[in-house]
Formats: C-alpha cells, structure tokens, sequence
C-alpha cells in the first residue's frame, strides 16, 4: 500500500514537471502575429530566415522572433505637441546658403515592407535589426540629408517668404527620389544681419532636359516607402528671425508704397477712363438721340407712305367696288327691265286671251253696272219741286210721279244705248 501511494507521487511529480516545462517552453514553440504587425523569424538551429506579413499564429520552434510595425509615423518635432511624439527637441538644424542656421520641425509617415522577401532583406542583407535601428540609422540620416540639401539652395529670407513653399517641394520630391545633384553658381547674395550685399558661389539643381538629376536614394531596394511629409515649423535664430522681421517690414513698406503709388497711378488712370467713359457715354447719349430722331422721322415718314398707300388702296377699292356696284345695277336693271317686259307681254297676252275668251264681259258688266250706279246718285240728287199736283200728268199720273217715270225711262234708254256701244250679249250662253 506505501510502495503504491509512493508510486503515485512519482507519477504526479514527473506530470507537474512536464507540465512546468511545457509552460516554459510554450512561448517558444508559437507566435501570435498581431494586426498591424509583421514577424521576423531566425530559425533555431539553421538560422534559416523568414516571416509572417498577416495576422494570426505560426510556429516558432524555439526560433529567434522579431516584431515589425507595417506603418509609423517619425516625428523631428522640438516639443511633443502631438500624439506619439516624444518629449525632447528631435528637430533637424540646418544652414541656408546665407549662413542662418534654423531648426525644422515636421513629421513622416513611414510605410514598411509589405512582402515576405523584402521584410527579410531589411534585416538579413542589409543588417536593421530593429525599427528603431531602422529609424535610427536610416530614416534619421535620409531626412537630415534632404532638409540640409534643401536649405543649402536657398537664403533664410527666401525660405521665410517667396521660395516657403519651394522649400517643401524640393524636400518632399528628394524623400522620394533622392538627394538632388547640385553645382556651384556665382550669385549676389544679401547677408542676413548686415543687409550687405556681395558674390559668392551658392548651390543650384542639376538638371537635364528641365528633370532634375538625383543621388542614389537609401531607400531604394529596402522596401520602404517614405510618404506624408509635412513641415510644422521652421525655427529661426533669433537674431535672424528679428532681421527677417525687420526686413519684412521693410519690404511691406515698399510694398506699401508701391501699393500705394501704384493706387494713385490707378486712381488717375481711373479718373482719366471715368472722363473718357463719361464723355464717350455722352456722345453715346447724343448719338442715340440722332439715331432716334432719324429713326424716328424715317418712322413717320413710313408711316405717312403706308398711310397714303392704304387711302389709294382703299379708294381704288372703293372705286372699284363702286364699279362693280354700278356693273350690278346695271345688270339688275336689265334684268328688271327684261323681267317688266316679259312681265307686261304676259300680261298683255293674258288680257288679250280674256277678251278673246268672254268678250270683255267683265268690263263691260263693270261700266254698266258703274253708268246705273252713277245715274241712280244724280237722280237722288234731282231737284224735287216743293208743291206738285195730282191730275197733271199724262197718261193719268199725278205730276211727280210722271217726272219720275220720264227718268226711268231715260237711264232704260241709255243703258240700252250704252250696252248697243258696248257689243254687250247679256244672254247666258249656256241657256240658249
């Protein structure tokens, strides 16, 4: 029973160190690759190199591990006015061709290698064995390189004003593609703090065919790729930053006057194209005053011809519907005239078949019964003898009834006198 529980400790002990060896070593069998990282392995015992661009596990096997960000920002800052800059003056002093020393402060992004071949040449062929020895001894040099190339091309005024963004160009252009090759060139150049003026050789870009001509670029081959790149300040000494200002000055004062110079030229130039204006919009207004009354009266004058035009027009119309109207009279009254002949032939030959037809006996009645009717109105208007006797009359009639009885037979004779002139029948024919 003792040789079993002594046994068991055995067996428990060798597990637990097991165990503890196997916490020990488990650092050195895998790797975690974190995101925005890459690794960099040297293998235990071949010392064969490689690496791992993404994110995630991979074997390690007790091999030598370094860890690599995939993009950094450096900062050459005086302050650490900025998030991840460090708080010491890392600015990058340098000399304009006057002799002004200034310090430069700014920042760059800094993209590293992106495939496994070039993550391994950094550190196997070309020896950077850290990001920090990378920044060290390759980004820190580069950029000092550039700026101090740079300024050498220019005066302290000049980058202080007309070339400040000349300065920045030049620079980021040599970050891409090298330091640019330059000459010497006589040129008259103002010193600084004295304001005196003298020759003296100064550095100009090489150029061919108008493109500038480059050094070999340490970033060539690596992998890396400087992109970014921004100037935050440039911090001038003091005593030349107090001439700078005061050559300023002085300069906006010249300025000024010119400006000022140049103001009044353009106020009398003004005032002589305002008088110019004037007198030509005068001679505008009179010209459309011209140009008005001629139009005008050549409006009029139109007016008037078509006027007199439309009054001949409307009298030879006038006229002429005249005539046609006299035209069309005339064929009405002819065509009257035919229609009262045709008119009175037709009624004369009506008349004429009436009478062949009866005799006339409607005229005839007419004056027979108008020749009674126009005796019977002059014997009721006879004179009637206020006292008459019975007895002298003939045929043994009283003496008035005798006068009446001689008219009766009278009118019996004229109307048998009137109807013998007449031709009058007075028989009914169809009773014969």
């Amino acid at each position: 029973m003792k040789k079993m529980k002594v046994g068991s400790y055995v067996g428990l002990g060798f597990l637990g160190i097991i165990l503890l060896v196997g916490l020990i070593c488990a650092g050195s069998i895998v790797e975690t690759v974190e995101k925005g990282t890459y690794q960099v392995k040297q293998a235990a015992i071949s010392g064969e190199m490689s690496a791992k661009m993404t994110p995630g596990l991979w074997w390690q096997n007790f091999g030598d591990i370094d860890v690599w960000p995939k993009a950094e920002t450096y900062f050459f800052t005086h302050d650490n006015d900025t998030k991840g800059d460090v708080d010491e003056d890392t600015s990058i002093e340098v000399r304009f061709n006057d002799g002004s020393m200034c310090k430069i402060s700014g920042t760059l992004r800094i993209v590293m290698p992106t495939t496994e071949s070039e993550a391994i040449k950094l550190t196997s062929e070309q020896g950077h064995k850290t990001y920090a020895d990378v920044q060290e001894k390759l980004i820190k040099p580069t950029l000092r390189n550039v700026l101090r190339s740079t300024a050498n091309l220019m005066s302290a005024r000049e980058s202080y004003s007309e070339k400040r963004l000349d300065f920045i160009t030049w620079s980021r252009d040599q970050i891409s593609n090298g330091v640019y090759k330059t000459k010497e060139e006589v040129k008259e150049v103002e010193d600084l703090v004295t304001g005196e003026k003298t020759w003296k050789k100064v550095k100009v870009i090489r150029e061919h065919e108008g493109v500038p001509l480059y050094e070999d670029n340490p970033m060539r081959n690596t992998g890396i790729v400087l992109a970014n790149f921004e100037i935050k300040s440039f911090v001038y000494e003091k005593k030349v930053q107090a001439q700078i200002s005061k050559q300023q000055e002085a300069r906006m004062a010249v300025e000024t006057a010119k400006a000022k110079a140049e103001e009044a030229k353009q106020d009398e130039l003004k005032a002589v194209a305002e008088g110019k204006k004037n007198v030509a919009i005068a001679k505008y207004e009179k010209e459309q005053e011209k140009i008005k009354a001629v139009v005008d009266a050549q409006k009029a004058k139109e007016v008037e011809e078509l006027n007199a035009a439309r009054d001949k027009n409307v009298a030879v119309i006038a006229g002429q519907q005249r005539k046609e109207v006299a035209a069309l009279d005339r064929d009405a009254a002819k065509l009257k005239k035919e229609e009262l002949i045709l008119l009175g032939e037709g009624e004369s030959e009506r008349k004429r078949l009436v009478l062949a037809a009866d005799g006339a006996l409607e005229q005839k009645l007419k004056a027979v019964v108008q020749m009674n009717q126009d005796a019977m109105i002059a014997l009721a208007k006879r004179p009637v003898p206020q006292n008459y006797f019975a007895g002298g009359g003939t045929n043994g009639s009283t003496g008035a009834s005798g006068y009446d009885e001689e008219m009766v037979r009278v009118l019996k004779l004229m109307n048998m006198q009137l109807v013998k002139g007449l031709n009058l029948d007075m028989t009914v024919k169809g009773q014969q």
